[in-house]
């Protein structure tokens, strides 16, 4: 039960205080968490089960509650009204996704209120399913894939789609990092994500142009209260890359004023593969000692917050710094030649071809109670520097200014996110929100890709939640957006020979997008949902005008100036029933897209269209526009036996088809199969808490379903296993010791959405991984 004792002041404060109890022997519960949301507060029960909140401001508020082994709540509370005495019981329960609250910055409700497939993923999670980039690590979500290059590079995939159909939003800020490249990774620190949320479905309505596919919010760690200091330090090591990563975070409470700083390395050498050879054009080429040479990298990240936490809310500011190096094999810049692929002596060495990526972001975060309502603010500036340096001589070229500097692409973006939270009542919520943004962009080096642009979008939306019988939710929402593409023109000239590339373009886009939603649920096991949205993108520079070799890509891309708004139908259907220890979440999903873009191979070859390039320059790939389907379904199933023993199977399938092609999409992942089995048992040992250990395995289907000059890709599985146990350090601490072990038979298998795909490569080989993080917390 919580009992809300509420004292009013002259200033109209008031007090929280009460008491968290089990639903089953009416006992309290010590250590149970309960958190005001729109303040960014949290408490936990003393040993009574006993919490208090004081200086409380008179508004709406939403206050989560959360413990170990039981399923959290969500309640509204709108203070000085009602009953004084509100009675919550926590149900027991063994499975792990009900610990977790689940809840975004846009929509302050509860789960069931959802009318969207949501994945909520702890930061647990994450250290557990720790993997090469923080990508990788949402891999044996259903739904979510990633396009890899190497071990170091990825971007997300949900459903099918990716690039710019997939919105990643950090601490509120859309990440803007030259995202349209398939060998361009998303710039996050794997260490610093304290809670991700994965929206699976068409998200224009809150998000944007770009949520298509879906959206991925990343939530830093909670601030620590009760004046607390805490942080800790992160080490990992991988044996197939010899990877040592290390992550040092210290955050804290002082005076209302708070405050966090982290400091991430990583550093790693060429990958092995389970291979000594691989086949590009009909040649057999040498891997020598099984390790993909010049695959090596490091990374330098830093975050730094500081803000301050008040009765009428909070306000923060952070800035951040990813630091990327990464060699690219030998061989996967042009043509692969022999003599390229000997070995030099060195594991860990970058050579030519590398990539070098700075993502600077500053973002500026509020929440503001306005006359008993909520103003939120995201502002944010990022300047995204993106370096590829290659041998300019091997491609014809000569030498520029900056040596062997390819394409340098400079993007810099400004962006605010304004919502205003208004509830009537309990059961009415309405959010309306206006977003903008402005990008300018430039380049560099020896060969042209992408021209000079700017761009801008500002978007208008309102958003409507009402509840009643305390069994239906019902939203809907209605977007307008205006967007502006102005890209600048560009020629290369030698006295002999000229070149436009594209030509000055100025174009400007205006869209209107909704979204309806119904979410029953006729008791605490069942719950379905129906959402039905209509979306929409706007062409994006590169798709525009991009005119250039891309190396990277192995193909010379070539935009269209005639693209126009990409649109969509989308309906998705979720039923999940849920007992004490069983789960089971089915989501199928359909859309129809009129205007679909993507990239696809044509009859020409760069040397027929560029006077600059030498003959074996490449095929051209130009942007198109067909009507296209998608279709597919996720199912999610858990169960625990005896408490101890946790079995988890995921299964997931997209289908999409060109309907004026009457050919697959390319880049669709295949259908696969996950599931884990793990046994956990706490103990009382003076110095070892917990100890678990599993095993899991991950089948993936054949895919034959592909578009013209796509390879098909043969299915495989793997096989994983794990042990982790938690350690005492005093009366408050317990570092994670955690082995673990991928692709264990060390199978040789190829990845459909693998840039190395194209040569050839198998994926990485057996990977040892040991893990350890070793908490601080001060009082």
């Amino acid at each position: 039960m919580i009992s809300l004792l509420v004292s009013f002041s002259a200033l109209s404060q008031v007090q929280i205080s009460g008491v968290i109890y089990d639903a089953a022997n009416k006992e309290p519960l010590p250590g149970a968490m309960i958190s005001i949301h729109e303040l960014n507060l949290a408490k936990v029960t003393d040993i009574d089960g006993r919490f208090l909140f004081e200086n409380i401001r008179l508004a709406t508020y939403h206050l989560h509650v959360s413990y170990m082994g039981y399923k959290a709540q969500t309640m509204v509370k709108t203070l000085g009204q009602g009953e004084d005495h509100i009675k919550i019981y926590l149900e027991p329960t063994t499975l792990e996704l009900s610990e977790i609250v689940v809840e975004s910055n846009h929509y302050k409700t509860g789960p069931k209120e959802q009318t969207l497939p949501m994945e909520i993923l702890d930061a647990e999670f994450l250290a557990k399913n720790r993997k090469g980039t923080f990508v990788n690590s949402l891999e044996d979500i259903p739904g979510v894939s990633a396009i890899n290059t190497g071990v170091g590079i990825s971007k997300p995939v949900i459903r099918g789609m990716s690039f710019n159909r997939v919105i990643v939003n950090d601490k509120g800020v859309k990440q803007e990092g030259q995202q349209w490249g398939t060998d361009h990774g998303l710039e996050i620190d794997m260490f610093e994500p304290g809670r991700v949320e994965i929206i699976k479905g068409p998200g224009s309505l809150m998000y944007g142009s770009d949520g298509l596919g879906g959206v991925i919010n990343i939530f830093p760690p909670a601030i620590p209260h009760d004046k607390e200091i805490e942080g800790g330090v992160q080490g990992i090591y991988k044996s197939n890359n010899h990877l040592i990563g290390t992550s040092a975070m210290v955050q804290g409470e002082k005076n209302d004023w708070v405050y966090r700083g982290r400091f991430s390395t990583q550093d790693f050498g060429d990958y092995r593969v389970p291979a000594d050879q691989f086949t590009y054009n009909g040649y057999s080429l040498p891997i020598y000692d099984e390790r993909l040479k010049n695959t090596a990298g490091k990374e330098r990240n830093f975050t730094l917050m500081s803000g301050v936490k008040k009765n009428w809310g909070y306000s923060t500011l952070t800035v951040s710094n990813f630091h990327q190096k990464a060699g690219l094999f030998a061989g996967a810049v042009g043509i692969p030649r022999s003599y390229q692929l000997e070995p030099d002596g060195s594991s860990r060495n970058i050579d030519i071809p590398y990539q070098k990526t700075n993502h600077f972001k500053v973002s500026s975060n509020s929440n503001v109670l306005l006359g008993g309502h909520w103003l939120e603010m995201d502002w944010g500036y990022q300047r995204n520097q993106r370096e590829e340096h290659s041998d300019p001589t091997a491609h014809g070229r000569e030498e520029g200014p900056d040596g062997t500097l390819e394409h340098g692409l400079d993007l810099q973006t400004l962006s605010v996110n304004t919502r205003y939270f208004w509830r009537s009542s309990e059961s009415h919520t309405r959010i309306i929100g206006l977003q903008g943004q402005y990008q300018w962009h430039d380049w560099d080096g020896f060969a042209f890709l992408l021209p000079a642009f700017t761009s801008s979008s500002v978007g208008l939306f309102a958003y409507e939640e009402y509840s009643w019988a305390r069994r239906f939710t019902a939203t809907g929402g209605l977007r307008l957006d205006y967007a502006t593409r102005d890209i600048t023109g560009y020629s290369e000239s030698d006295g002999t020979d000229f070149f436009q590339y594209n030509e000055d373009l100025n174009r400007d886009y205006f869209n209107v997008s909704g979204a309806l939603g119904l979410s029953f649920y006729p008791n605490d096991l069942l719950n379905m949902k129906l959402n039905l949205g209509s979306s929409f993108r706007v062409p994006t520079p590169n798709e525009l005008a991009i005119n250039g070799l891309h190396h990277g890509t192995f193909r010379y891309e070539l935009g269209n100036s005639d693209l126009t708004s990409e649109r969509g139908l989308q309906v998705d259907f979720s039923l999940s029933y849920q007992k004490k220890n069983f789960s089971l979440v089915v989501t199928p999903f359909a859309s129809y897209f009129d205007g679909f873009i993507y990239l696809a191979a044509t009859t020409q070859f760069s040397s027929d269209l560029n006077p600059f390039l030498p003959a074996e320059s490449g095929q051209i790939y130009q942007y198109r526009q067909n009507d296209a389907v998608f279709a597919g379904t996720e199912v999610a199933m858990e169960y625990h036996m005896l408490d101890e023993l946790h079995w988890r199977a995921a299964y997931e399938y997209v289908y999409n088809y060109n309907l004026d092609t009457k050919l697959p999409l390319p880049f669709t992942p295949p259908g696969s199969l996950y599931t884990e089995l793990e046994y956990g048992i706490e103990l009382k040992s003076s110095w070892l808490k917990d100890i678990h250990f599993g095993t899991n395995a991950k089948w993936v289907f054949d895919q034959n379903r592909v578009d013209r000059n796509e390879n098909t890709t043969p299915g495989y599985w793997l096989l994983g296993a794990n042990v982790g146990m938690g350690l005492a350090m005093g009366k408050k601490n317990t570092a994670q010791l955690a082995f673990s072990a991928q692709n264990l038979l060390d199978k040789e298998y190829y990845n459909h959405l693998s840039r190395y795909r194209l040569l050839n490569l198998p994926e990485q080989g057996r990977n040892f991984v040991i893990s350890l993080h070793i908490p601080l917390a001060i009082q």
